[in-house]
């Protein structure tokens, strides 16, 4: 169980990261699009499909309902995008796919695939799926074009997935299984991701989706806590119940408990049998990126980018052969420095030389106060060349990133208050 003392510092933390997202995380400036590259580097390129049959009630991402005529007017549009970076300059040596669900048009996917193949140097193709696209002839198809894919499960639990919507959609979770224990081995890498704290969720529960994971043993595997930003807090309760963070924090230590065996490389909330193996958190592994489609991010320098949202506007600005960023919001150096304390810790350590070959300073120096209320806290330990995360840190920064991530959630839901799906 969470002390009384850690409970204490855990909600000060929470709330401290959410006026800090609330401060920072929104784009309101008006952007002339992507400045070229300042130097010929290779960065991470993220395309979004902003498509789905159904919709999950936690899920904020952009999304609208599918139809074939919607997605083959996206694709073209999003391929002239790529184009359009390309021309500025842009080299890519890895490519993200996020949606939406990226193999609800299995040829365009394909397609748009061996096309940034051909304009980019990608070494690494990483892409996202429900298990409604996981048959075996499909994953097959993907052979040599995509090296990870990403399957969103959440949960193996029945009961679950019936006030989900997901047991109509996708089957039970004993169907789901069998379909995920049939294409296994077909990709170099598949990542079976759950997400745990639902309202009504039990340890027992919890405990069983893990089991169920384990005897399946994909290579990867990813356990979201559930986030309830703003943009889907309504949906969350109406469909699951009344959330609560009572039971997040022990829930946390089983789930580290559980896989620590089977998956001993641990890379803030995601696990993976083998510690070279590539995991998709691009926003948290990359320092740069570029980001293409329909309500896509892309972060450069000290720069966030956002591209239209709306699927009308967007095709608009790209046949007019403008830019699809229309918002940009650059942050100041000392914002920079605590978002990458908060992702290195996250991922349990920070290197003191490469803050400092990063920004200039020692981060002794420069997060002076920071440090030592997170020393207070328990939640770190410091080493002569490093900062290390405590059992009690590995939480914290959990929590903390979950708030990072719902505000990311506040820039979507500014940006699609008046779309349709």
């Amino acid at each position: 169980m969470q002390s009384t003392q850690s409970k204490i510092i855990t909600s000060a933390t929470s709330y401290f990261m959410s006026q800090y997202t609330k401060h920072y995380l929104h784009v309101e400036k008006p952007s002339l699009g992507l400045p070229p590259p300042p130097e010929a580097k290779k960065y991470l390129l993220y395309i979004h499909v902003p498509f789905c049959t159904m919709f999950c009630p936690y899920c904020s991402f952009n999304k609208f309902t599918y139809t074939k005529e919607a997605a083959t007017k996206y694709y073209l549009h999003l391929r002239d995008e790529i184009l359009h970076v390309k021309e500025l300059g842009y080299d890519f040596n890895y490519l993200v796919i996020g949606g939406g669900t990226p193999l609800i048009d299995e040829e365009e996917l394909i397609e748009t695939i061996e096309f940034v193949k051909k304009l980019f140097s990608i070494e690494h193709v990483s892409c996202e799926t429900d298990p409604n696209h996981i048959q075996k002839e499909t994953v097959t198809r993907l052979k040599g074009l995509v090296d990870r894919l990403s399957v969103g499960v959440q949960t193996f639990d029945d009961a679950l997935l019936k006030k989900l919507g997901r047991y109509e959609k996708f089957g039970s979770g004993d169907e789901v299984y069998e379909k995920i224990s049939s294409m296994l081995g077909i990709l170099p890498i598949t990542s079976v991701d759950l997400i745990f704290n639902f309202p009504s969720q039990t340890e027992e529960g919890l405990k069983r989706d893990l089991d169920t994971l384990k005897k399946l043993r994909p290579e990867q595997t990813s356990v979201y806590p559930l986030m309830t930003s703003s943009l889907v807090k309504n949906s969350v309760k109406k469909t699951l119940g009344a959330f609560s963070l009572e039971n997040e924090f022990n829930f946390f230590r089983v789930i580290k408990e559980s896989l620590k065996e089977s998956y001993p490389s641990r890379h803030g909330w995601s696990f993976s049998k083998e510690n070279d193996l590539i995991i998709d958190e691009y926003i948290i592994d990359n320092e740069e990126y570029v980001g293409v489609g329909s309500g896509s991010f892309s972060f450069l320098k000290d720069t966030l980018y956002l591209n239209e949202f709306a699927l009308d506007q967007y095709a608009s600005l790209i046949q007019e052969k403008r830019s699809a960023v229309t918002k940009e919001r650059t942050f100041p150096a000392n914002s920079q420095m605590y978002y990458r304390m908060m992702v290195d810790l996250f991922n349990g350590k920070l290197s003191k030389k490469k803050f400092a070959t990063m920004f200039g300073e020692n981060i002794n120096d420069a997060l002076s106060k920071e440090l030592m209320l997170l020393k207070f806290s328990k939640a770190i330990k410091e080493h002569k060349e490093s900062i290390t995360t405590t059992e009690f840190g590995d939480y914290l920064f959990l929590v903390m990133m979950k708030e990072f991530y719902m505000g990311m959630d506040r820039i979507r839901n500014d940006a699609r208050k008046n779309l349709t799906l």
